[in-house]
């Protein structure tokens, strides 16, 4: 038997939850019914969002329910201390350990970036990125409580699987320098997802006619300090000054550095030149991507996103930061800027409009063709039939 394991991520995860999805439903896709070789444990699915699907498929799940707040108390009291894992795993308190045990797997693995109690039975541990290591000094990736609990619990929780994977060459030596995980560590970059493959109808968005009396740039992400707005809206503001029919769209939910983010935008007397969209649903978004004249993606980390390669999906110019695994994860496609350079960012726009871009387009639209969740799943399958 092979343990599955994946807990529910909210919509304004952004593109935790596209990628946890993608991977999920091309995996299960794969499957024949009736497959009794996998076992599916899920956490917080309180909508049957994933269980429908494995109920279409006939397939062996079982489903629970956890307290963010106390399942993450107990997960660090069980990395702390050995005498309360024991006691944590005796009463049950947290069920996926004596669960997949009891189901006597081979090995779990863990669908999407998830760090846990420690396990008894083998598992394949998936790194999505290391910011508590690389980029300590963003509240949202390293505040003293998250210091404390990622420096426990993630490190331990890589260093005692069995393999891990990670989506690059460069997120590779990370785990490697910084986590000292000596063990397999397979390469699988980040799939994009089927439904910005797929061709749709370019009809503007009709409640936000005005985004569409001119041109616009869009910024999908969160208002995270990492993300960047700050660089990127004293950008635009010089940007603007000559090219005065270019808006520019953030899309994110509305918490973390937003306030800040909003003040610096009415300081710069931009509030009817940058529209902020809130969450976003994801036709919505599709419709966003194929509206605009760019895509700009300007963070101070990898070392994958997802967003670049949803831009070059939906065939947009992308401007994107050249961070470290930008070039790996998006090769010659992107301009690239420095994230840190306000002067290079506002280049970066003014190269989108005075140059032409149409084979370029193609080209990445072409080469991001080849980073579909097929060739994920194909080699997942291929490690976890091993055992």
């Amino acid at each position: 038997m092979i343990g599955v394991f994946l807990t529910k991520r909210n919509q304004d995860e952004g593109g935790g939850k596209t990628i946890t999805d993608e991977i999920f439903f091309s995996f299960i896709k794969k499957l024949n019914r009736n497959n009794n070789k996998f076992i599916f444990l899920i956490s917080n699915d309180t909508n049957n969002f994933y269980v429908k699907e494995l109920k279409k498929k006939n397939l062996i799940y079982t489903k629970i329910n956890e307290n963010n707040l106390s399942k993450k108390i107990l997960i660090y009291l069980c990395h702390l201390s050995e005498v309360c894992n024991l006691i944590i795993h005796k009463f049950n308190l947290l069920k996926l350990n004596n669960f997949f045990r009891e189901k006597n797997c081979k090995i779990i693995w863990f669908l999407s970036s998830e760090y846990r109690e420690p396990i008894n039975v083998p598992y394949i541990a998936t790194v999505w990125d290391l910011q508590f290591k690389t980029h300590p000094q963003f509240k949202e990736v390293g505040s003293f409580f998250k210091k404390l609990f990622k420096n426990l619990v993630h490190v331990n929780f890589i260093k005692n699987s069995n393999k891990v994977i990670t989506g690059t060459i460069v997120g590779k030596k990370e785990i490697l320098k910084l986590i000292g995980f000596k063990k397999k560590i397979l390469i699988l970059p980040h799939p994009v997802s089927e439904t910005f493959l797929k061709k749709k109808k370019n009809n503007k968005i009709k409640n936000n006619n005005i985004l569409f009396k001119k041109k616009f740039f869009l910024y999908p992400a969160n208002f995270w300090k990492h993300k960047n707005h700050n660089n990127l809206i004293k950008a635009y503001y010089k940007f603007q000054l000559k090219y005065h029919n270019y808006n520019l769209v953030l899309t994110g939910k509305q918490e973390n550095d937003f306030k800040n983010i909003v003040k610096l935008i009415q300081d710069y007397k931009l509030d009817k030149k940058i529209f902020i969209m809130n969450y976003v649903n994801l036709n919505y978004l599709i419709d966003l991507y194929d509206n605009c004249h760019a895509v700009i993606y300007v963070p101070f980390s990898g070392p994958e996103n997802l967003p670049p390669l949803e831009a070059m999906a939906r065939k947009k110019i992308l401007i994107n930061s050249l961070y470290k695994g930008a070039f790996e994860q998006l090769k010659r496609h992107p301009i690239y800027v420095n994230p840190n350079s306000i002067e290079s960012i506002c280049n970066g726009m003014k190269k989108s409009i005075n140059e032409k871009f149409n084979k370029k387009i193609i080209e990445a639209h072409n080469y991001v063709k080849l980073k579909s969740s097929k060739n994920y799943i194909k080699s997942i399958i291929n490690e976890l039939t091993e055992y």
